[in-house]
């Protein structure tokens, strides 16, 4: 058999027909989300697009040195506020701000000025993420009476304001130069009212039990300084300036106490001195030791002052012959004696009081007939036992109440 020779078109073929069913069958199994139905060949996928939010910048900070503001003030009123325009400040910076009220002398600008009511206020600065105030706002009491109204820059308020004190100068917000400068708006500072200012000043003083005066000086209800003068015992004196509605005290000692006199302006001067309070516990005073005794011929009276005793006097007045007075001081002794005899009577008075008449009475061993008044008599005989024994038990009683020479009160010496 002869096979005739294969040609190569027909695998050819074959094989580019199998390709081209292989095309066809992908194209019509591929999803339809494949397929790009934009217009413009060019577009991009806009199913994977994420959109951004724009990051805004932080807040600007400004040093204090640098800072703007803007204010409005009312001195009648004493009113003002003031608002920070470029800033906040920056953290650690700050600005402290005060509005001050006086009173005055007079409506124009005069001297002393006192300080009445102030307001302290300031910006501070502010660190990431937190807020600051934009705005102060100040108030103050105005007195019914001259007066003057400051704002300015800065804490440090001048009280009082003389004639050698400082100045607010620039410091006055609405200044054209200087730190004032730096806020726009009306001149910040003000002076007028009508009416002079007044103190009304009072005087309150308390003694104690050292000898010591407290001296209360009052300012309360007036719309001035009041300006007080002290005067005091040997040579002490002393000036004190109370402002409005405020109180000094000034403690006098012992020695300053014991005159003292207060003066200002509408006030009646005040005078008075150190008073021993009522409630004082009085100190121990020793009890003096006061005996007598009958001899034959005499009568001895002895007083014995203790060391914390007081100084005694006493008069002994006898029944015949002068009387006689004895002066004892603490830590002495003292005696006075009288010729006596029968019938023979002294009676003490002072700071030491037999409360009547003392008898003498005749001792035991004496020879009879003892004299009298300092007069010779005829001598005695016998025992006087019972009458020196009531003697001693006078003296006693006399002894026990003599505690009361601490008050000053007589001493009875009991017969």
């Amino acid at each position: 058999m002869i096979r005739p020779q294969l040609s190569p078109r027909r695998p050819l073929a074959v094989a580019a027909a199998a390709l081209a069913g292989l095309a066809t069958a992908l194209a019509f199994t591929a999803p339809a989300s494949a397929t790009n139905t934009s217009p413009s060949p060019s577009a991009s996928p806009t199913a994977t697009a994420t959109p951004t939010t724009p990051t805004e910048p932080a807040p600007n900070c400004v040093e204090a040195a640098d800072a703007k503001y803007t204010h409005t003030f009312d001195g009648p009123k004493g009113e003002a506020s003031i608002t920070l325009t470029n800033g906040p400040l920056c953290a650690g910076e700050e600005q402290e701000l005060a509005l001050v009220s006086y009173v005055t002398p007079s409506a124009k600008f005069a001297v002393p000025q006192y300080v009445l009511d102030k307001s302290v206020k300031k910006f501070t600065g502010v660190g990431e993420g937190e807020l600051g105030l934009a705005t102060l706002d100040f108030t103050v009491e105005v007195p019914n009476c001259y007066t003057q109204v400051d704002f300015v820059f800065g804490s440090t308020v001048v009280d009082p304001l003389t004639d050698t004190s400082d100045r607010y100068g620039d410091r006055k917000v609405g200044s054209r130069k200087g730190i004032g400068s730096r806020s726009t708006g009306p001149r910040a500072w003000y002076n007028g009212g009508s009416g002079t200012c007044t103190a009304v000043p009072e005087v309150i003083a308390e003694s104690d039990c050292e000898g010591t005066v407290e001296l209360t000086l009052v300012n309360r209800t007036g719309n001035a300084a009041a300006e007080f003068v002290i005067t005091g015992s040997n040579g002490f004196t002393e000036k004190v300036t109370v402002p409005m509605r405020k109180i000094e005290t000034r403690k006098l000692s012992p020695g300053q106490a014991q005159e003292i006199t207060v003066t200002t302006p509408g006030m009646k001067d005040f005078t008075g001195g150190w008073e021993k309070p009522e409630d004082c516990q009085r100190p121990e005073v020793g009890v003096p030791d006061a005996d007598y005794e009958s001899t034959c011929d005499e009568m001895v009276f002895r007083i014995a002052n203790p060391e914390d005793g007081v100084t005694l006097t006493s008069t002994f007045t006898p029944s015949k012959g002068a009387a006689k007075t004895l002066t004892v001081e603490p830590g002495r002794t003292g005696t006075v004696s009288f010729k006596a005899g029968e019938g023979f009577t002294v009676t003490v008075t002072g700071d030491l009081d037999s409360g009547g008449p003392l008898a003498w009475e005749q001792p035991e061993n004496c020879e009879e007939g003892g004299t009298g008044g300092g007069e010779p008599g005829l001598p005695v005989t016998g025992a006087a036992a019972g009458g020196i024994a009531a003697g001693a038990l006078a003296l006693l009683a006399a002894g026990a109440v003599l505690f009361v020479v601490a008050r000053r009160r007589r001493i009875r010496f009991t017969a």
